[in-house]
């Protein structure tokens, strides 16, 4: 019973947990020519792009709230026996934005109809809250490195760009989200997704989805809403679009070859070849209404939207490095003694006491004789390329390592809009990339190099109800999975090749005493 009951309570904290929610909401007072209140008045808030209404009524003091939101343009209608018809175009809310917003009524008939123009944008006066929207227009527009989105909230006031801008793809975690907010130290801030957390558990960012499928990025350097938390910075909110009752689609592909580029210095110094790299980032993405002929027409009510993108690149990413010359694999050190005499080698069998010290006798010439040579480190100079520069006097650095540094992910998303009715408004969506970078190898075998591999996995549901002007319920689901791990390329190599001996079976400790 205690164990119910534990339980129980989990559950309705759960429930009563505030949401970090990335809508919209717009509040304000209804009142006649003189400044009167007028309850009771109906006000309608219209998604221009989707048809969709979001309804109240204002209350006993005139006043009314619409939350929930999304980002794009409104129309906003009045109506009330007595009063001509209010009408006003042209608004537009952006994530979080938190608007007051007063209508005047004029008397008159119902049929006929005051319509205002909004050009200018509405200021925020119900909020403390202090933050800057990065929009639709600007992500459009904007040059971003790796065209990831996350990387646009570097450009808000308040906002401090600290790691290395190489690694801004949207496979990288670390780098898009490599900012200090409000001069709190990097990685402390909140990233949203939609209002969900976004994040591995060192606070770098887990997911981040094909540009062309976000329509904001809200960055707030102080947020005053106690709805959030988890940051000792900033919040930044991505905000994802849906699709619309018009079909929209967009194919591209950005493309750099290794033909185009410089050699890299110190490659071109050791007289080696350019190696080939290229950068290439393609995608498709598309919404619009769900239509099945003579099944399903989803203009203004069901809508879907997918996109999809891929990347493959390598880069040159040359190593220094130090290899055994061909002296040197025969047991042939002499070449050192003339750079010093800290390079002579002793036997390490010669040893023999000599008061409180061991000393032992130096090989001849620096010269380690061929009996004394292990065959199992001969072995091994299978995988040591020859040196490929002289390097330096003691023969370190003797080997430059013309290697790639390459990489291929895949992202996938896909998003439904259902716009069930007036009072009923729910969205859903799964999200999946993947990543698998290859870097390191050196000598060009299995004995060096790593495989990097991230995979990322999500989805949300999010339902709004209005049961009444006053009662409004939002549940949201969000699952989010991030792994990562290495492998070598020498995984699974049988070393009993190199010479190796497996270990011998131990007895259990019974059996030794048998006779």
């Amino acid at each position: 019973m205690k164990a119910i009951r534990l339980g129980l309570c989990a559950l309705v904290m759960t429930c009563l947990a505030p949401a970090q929610e990335f809508r919209a909401t717009m509040t304000g007072r209804v009142m006649d020519a003189q400044g009167a209140v007028v309850p009771g008045v109906k006000v309608v808030l219209t998604q221009v792009q989707i048809r969709a209404n979001h309804e109240t009524v204002s209350g006993g003091d005139g006043g009314y709230t619409v939350p929930f939101l999304p980002p794009g343009a409104y129309r906003l209608t009045a109506e009330a026996p007595g009063f001509k018809r209010f009408v006003r175009d042209g608004l537009h809310v952006s994530t979080g934005d938190r608007i007051a917003l007063d209508i005047t009524l004029e008397v008159g008939q119902l049929a006929e109809t005051v319509t205002v123009t909004a050009d200018a944008s509405l200021l925020e006066t119900a909020t403390a809250s202090s933050g800057q929207v990065i929009n639709e227009r600007q992500i459009e527009n904007l040059p971003m490195n790796g065209r990831t989105p996350l990387v646009l909230a570097q450009a808000a006031f308040g906002v401090i760009p600290n790691s290395d801008p190489r690694f801004y793809r949207p496979f990288d975690n670390a780098g898009p989200s490599g900012f200090s907010m409000g001069g709190a130290p990097a990685q402390t801030n909140e990233l949203l997704l939609d209002g969900a957390p976004d994040t591995t558990r060192n606070n770098r960012v887990a997911y981040n989805p094909p540009v062309d499928t976000v329509t904001e990025v809200k960055v707030e350097t102080f947020q005053a809403d106690a709805a959030y938390g988890h940051t000792g910075g900033g919040t930044v909110n991505v905000v994802m679009r849906g699709g619309t009752n018009a079909l929209h689609g967009k194919a591209y592909d950005f493309n750099q070859v290794s033909k185009l580029a410089a050699t890299p210095f110190f490659t071109n110094k050791a007289g080696l070849k350019k190696p080939v790299t290229r950068y290439n980032q393609w995608g498709v993405n598309a919404g619009g209404p769900v239509i099945i002929p003579k099944i399903i027409d989803g203009r203004n009510k069901f809508f879907f939207y997918f996109a999809y993108e891929g990347i493959k690149d390598s880069f040159p990413e040359p190593l220094t490095s130090t290899v055994p010359t061909a002296a040197q694999r025969n047991g042939d050190f002499s070449q050192l003694l003339s750079v010093g005499s800290n390079y002579q080698l002793y036997d390490p069998l010669s040893g023999a006491t000599e008061g409180t010290r061991i000393r032992r006798q130096p090989f001849v010439n620096n010269i380690i004789p061929a009996n004394r040579q292990s065959a199992i480190a001969k072995n091994y100079f299978q995988f040591y390329p020859q040196p490929n520069q002289p390097g330096r006097a003691d023969g370190q650095d003797n080997f430059l390592a013309n290697s790639v540094r390459g990489d291929d992910f895949n992202n996938e998303l896909g998003r439904l809009d259902f716009n069930l009715s007036d009072r009923h408004k729910m969205f859903f969506n799964f999200r999946h990339n993947e990543r698998l970078e290859y870097r390191g190898n050196r000598f060009f075998n299995i004995a060096t190099g790593n495989f990097l591999k991230r995979v990322n996995w999500g989805s949300m549901l999010d339902d709004v109800y209005t049961f009444t002007p006053t009662m409004v319920l939002n549940t949201r689901f969000n699952w989010t999975r991030f792994t990562e791990g290495s492998t070598r390329p020498s995984d699974g190599f049988d070393f009993t090749t190199l010479g190796f001996r497996l270990p011998s079976p131990r007895l259990p400790p019974s059996a030794c005493c048998r006779r």
